[in-house]
């Protein structure tokens, strides 16, 4: 099958070809939140273990706020199961447009004659570009993940394709013999993790399809459809995205600890028909206001992509990094990636490429020292490396996981790794956020905390201090009203504990 991927896209211009500089903005930060401090270690004397933690928390406590409109979801996919061109690919780890409205409302740009310039550096599939954009806003996003790309690149085609082609081949593929012999010779590009996810009748009818795209000469109209399958592939298959990794239905012949039972496997033409009339629903739904021109999409990791962008360029970052929280997106997204021709090898190099959040993930610091002293920039890598190190809470829960890994404790001997490997690349990002922002500009991030063996990771305390040394102001790191529980393995192991789900808000301070 084709691997049809928006191609990699360096430096970014607005409409006329000029390149795009923010300049200084006055924002209207419009709070509308409860000032109610979000208390800890307050009916205990902190352990010894939780004692540089227990004093993160003191310094940035009154940072903490409730904010009752910031519900989960909100902050997460739920809100844009029914919308229109977000319903498509249920990309769970996005967050709704309606957040991004509200970020948009909160900061407000006074300025009437400048375009404002907003950036996602993890834009995964796009709400935060496509919703600025019709607000008005010049967005740029940077993405590495193939799939998260494509659905970008879906939405954007939406503005142009042609409606009469969609419902042509649309039409075709009413009456096309799907489940057919005459594309015996094309078989799905299965990787090791993914042999065995469709019925038989299922696979045949992918090889079909291949045969019917490869008769679009439309280019939209052809990758659309391309894209229809792609959405399709959980739903006809014996799998489910199941947080880390790929859940199997016990119909699919593995040898499973579980007898899970994923309920209807959809048969393939019904599915890839109902996709597509949804799709073309939407697509006669356009309101004439186009998209092209006012989002750029960067194909690449935001560790590279970042640094060659011009200081002082955005107004308004609001982005939503992976979590440490052990998710491998190229389990998660196996399928999808094989469909999109990603080999092994291949599969493994994306995920080295990506921010550390997994157990495999191995240590980026030297290829990354390499490539700020090759922009001049060495002074900057080692002032990230001294806050990282001089971070106490962070390098106390550390010390705590290589502890319990010499102890045998671990279920994973790499877990601290991963954790080190995570904040460290994570001050890289926000340092690299402070300097691409215009003077009264802003950051907003959504983030979860996380645990391990008992010891919970205040991600929003350590990238918040991150972000103070990296020259921005901590004003509010807004806490959701529901917080999440860590999980049924450490619940048992160490009793319950409801975690914070945060947005921080990090402005950057005016210029004197």
């Amino acid at each position: 099958m084709s691997k049809l991927i928006t191609p990699i896209s360096r430096g970014y211009k607005d409409v006329g070809g000029e390149s795009v500089q923010a300049k200084e903005v006055q924002l209207d930060l419009n709070l509308t939140v409860s000032k109610l401090p979000i208390l800890a270690f307050q009916d205990r004397v902190p352990r010894p273990v939780e004692v540089a933690r227990a004093a993160l928390y003191r310094r940035y406590a009154p940072k903490l706020t409730l904010n009752p409109d910031l519900t989960r979801r909100l902050v997460s996919f739920q809100a844009n199961k029914q919308a229109p061109f977000y319903r498509w690919f249920k990309f769970k780890e996005a967050f709704s447009l309606d957040f991004v409205r509200y970020c948009l409302d909160c900061f407000r740009p006074q300025s009437s004659f400048d375009t404002p310039c907003i950036l996602d550096p993890f834009a995964g599939s796009g709400t935060t570009l496509t919703t600025a954009a019709k607000a008005g806003w010049y967005a740029v996003g940077i993405e590495l993940l193939p799939v998260a790309a494509a659905i970008i690149r879906a939405r954007l085609l939406t503005e142009k394709v042609k409606v009469r082609s969609f419902e042509y081949h649309l039409k075709r593929l009413e009456t096309f013999p799907i489940y057919s012999s005459l594309s015996s010779t094309t078989s799905f590009p299965h990787l090791k993790i993914t042999q065995n996810a469709f019925p038989k009748r299922t696979e045949q009818a992918l090889s079909s399809f291949t045969v019917f795209l490869e008769s679009i000469q439309d280019p939209d109209t052809h990758f659309l459809f391309w894209f229809a399958c792609l959405c399709v592939l959980e739903d006809v298959s014996y799998t489910r995205k199941d947080g880390q990794y790929l859940r199997w239905d016990y119909r699919s012949g593995k040898c499973l600890k579980a007898n899970f039972h994923k309920g209807t496997v959809q048969e393939f033409q019904s599915a890839i028909l109902s996709k597509l009339r949804c799709m073309l629903e939407d697509i006669k739904r356009r309101d004439g206001e186009s998209l092209l021109g006012k989002v750029n999409l960067v194909a690449g990791s935001c560790l590279s992509e970042l640094p060659q962008l011009p200081e002082e360029s955005f107004h308004l970052v609001v982005t939503s990094p992976p979590y440490c929280n052990r998710y491998d997106y190229t389990r998660t997204y196996a399928l999808e990636l094989a469909y999109m021709n990603y080999n092994e090898r291949a599969v493994k190099d994306l995920r080295q490429a990506l921010l550390s959040c997994t157990v495999e993930n191995k240590s980026k610091r030297e290829q990354l020292k390499e490539a700020y002293r090759s922009r001049g920039r060495e002074s900057n890598y080692r002032e990230a490396l001294t806050a990282f190190e001089n971070q106490e809470a962070l390098q106390e829960v550390v010390m705590l996981l290589y502890k319990a890994r010499e102890k045998g404790e671990l279920n994973n001997n790499n877990l601290p790794i991963l954790v080190e490997n995570y904040f460290f690349e994570m001050n890289l990002v926000i340092r690299e956020l402070a300097r691409l922002l215009a003077p009264g500009g802003g950051v907003v991030m959504v983030n979860d905390n996380v645990q391990y063996m008992g010891e919970e990771i205040p991600v929003d305390l350590v990238l918040s201090d991150f972000a103070a040394h990296a020259g921005l102001r901590v004003d509010h790191i807004w806490v959701l009203p529901r917080g999440k529980g860590n999980s049924s393995q450490q619940m048992g192991n160490f009793g319950r504990n409801e975690l914070r789900k945060c947005v921080y808000v990090w402005p950057r301070p005016k210029a004197q």
